[in-house]
C-alpha cells in the first residue's frame, strides 16, 4: 500500500509544494502556493486529491468501492475532491493522481515552467 512517505515525497518533488497539517485532524496535507492539492485521511488508508470535479465523479461512477467524490458535509456543499483508498490503488496511479491534483491546484505559469524544466532534463 502507499503511504503517507510515499505521498510526501512525489509531493514534495514539485515545484513550490509545502507540507502542512490540517486544522482540524492532525494530518498532512500538501499545498502548492496556498492552495491544497492532497490531503491524507485521518487514518492514512486513504487520500484526497484535487482533481476536477467531473473526472472525479467518473471515476467514483466506475470503482465506487475504491474512490469517492467527496463534498463539504456542512450548508455549502461544495466539492472537496477525489478520495481514494491507498490498499486498493497501485503506486503509479497513485503518484500520478498526485501530479494531476499539483497541476490542478497549481498556477498555469508554474506548471509551464515545470514542464519547460522537465523536458529539458529528459534524455534525449
Amino acid at each position: 500500500m502507499t503511504s503517507t512517505n510515499d505521498i510526501r515525497r512525489w509531493a514534495t518533488a514539485l515545484p513550490e509544494v509545502e507540507e502542512t497539517e490540517h486544522f482540524r485532524f492532525h494530518v498532512p496535507v500538501f499545498k502548492v502556493r496556498g492552495r491544497t492539492f492532497v490531503g491524507m485521511g485521518q487514518d492514512s488508508t486513504t487520500a484526497v486529491f484535487c482533481v476536477c470535479e467531473q473526472e472525479a465523479y467518473d471515476v467514483a461512477a466506475a470503482d465506487p468501492a475504491t474512490y469517492e467524490a467527496l463534498r463539504r458535509p456542512d450548508a455549502r456543499k461544495s466539492f472537496l475532491g477525489l478520495q481514494v483508498r491507498l490498499a486498493d490503488v497501485s503506486a503509479d496511479r497513485v503518484q500520478a493522481l498526485v501530479e494531476e491534483a499539483w497541476r490542478q491546484q497549481a498556477p498555469k505559469r508554474l506548471v509551464a515552467e515545470h514542464d519547460r524544466s522537465s523536458s529539458a532534463e529528459a534524455p534525449k
